[in-house]
């Protein structure tokens, strides 16, 4: 089970937000109500959360923070994109769904007496007094969910391939880092001042998998890598590897170094 509380288009709307580049996850957004929400799952479980009494057909939680005002609970994920589909998100997840602005001068501005007002109105012509159905999440927002979780897969899988090239710039070995099932080497050659990069693919790898791992190197283009059938910069491909091999411009190799130096040292 997911413990993230992630907003909803609508929420993030009403925050005055909207759907980020999708290397941001979500509940990571740096808004106080979002920030305020992450702790719900925790003030739950301690039994510390507020419940919004008035939405009694689901278990929504009042979350407040300075005069900002939201609608928050867990809600089961759909099963086009639950854990036997390729999206694979949790069964059950944890939402912001709504958010406002504290409004309590009369009662009919109140965020709270608002929300249940437009939830009477959503269960007009039903016998049901209220219904909040309009306020999970949406399609939308599990594509977004899914979409991210694809991203941030590419970039932390690209970035071990980049810390692989630092590693082999370093040593003037080759470099292995493991990815899934497959494992990727690089070795870096200094050559009358041009660097030489050939990168190492082992095992069966999908002809775009690994496009996208090779696109991991600045300033290097899908144009400029070449197969080599046979032995290059000291490397022999053993069977079933495939060796590519390029040139790495010295800026290109130089953010790779300081990345690395960054986040894996």
């Amino acid at each position: 089970m997911s413990e993230n509380v992630r907003p909803t288009k609508r929420a993030l709307t009403e925050l005055g937000l909207s759907f980020p580049s999708l290397d941001v996850e979500l509940h990571l957004i740096d808004d106080a109500l979002i920030k305020k929400a992450r702790l719900l799952p925790e003030e739950v479980a301690a039994g510390g959360a507020e419940r919004i009494r008035s939405l009694n057909d689901r278990v929504w939680f009042k979350v407040k923070t300075t005069d900002l005002r939201g609608a928050a609970g867990e809600t089961d994920t759909p099963e086009e994109f639950g854990a036997d589909s390729a999206a694979n998100l949790p069964a059950v997840a944890w939402w912001l769904v709504a958010a406002g602005h504290r409004q309590s001068d009369t009662k009919n501005r109140d965020f709270y007496a608002r929300l249940e007002a437009e939830c009477r109105r959503a269960a007009k012509d039903t016998p049901a007094s209220v219904s909040s159905a309009h306020l999970l999440p949406a399609r939308d927002d599990y594509r977004r969910w899914e979409l991210e979780n694809a991203t941030l897969v590419v970039l932390v899988l690209q970035r071990k391939v980049r810390e692989a090239i630092a590693r082999a710039a370093q040593t003037g070995k080759v470099w292995r880092v493991s990815i899934g099932t497959f494992q990727i080497g690089a070795l870096v050659k200094h050559v009358d001042g041009e660097s030489y990069l050939a990168v190492t693919a082992d095992g069966f790898w999908d002809a775009k998998a690994l496009a996208v791992l090779l696109d991991a190197v600045p300033g290097v283009s899908a144009d400029d890598w070449q197969i080599e059938p046979s032995d290059v910069i000291g490397i022999t491909p053993s069977p079933g590897q495939v060796i590519y091999s390029a040139m790495i411009p010295a800026e290109s190799l130089s953010k790779v170094l300081d990345e690395v130096d960054d986040h894996f040292l």
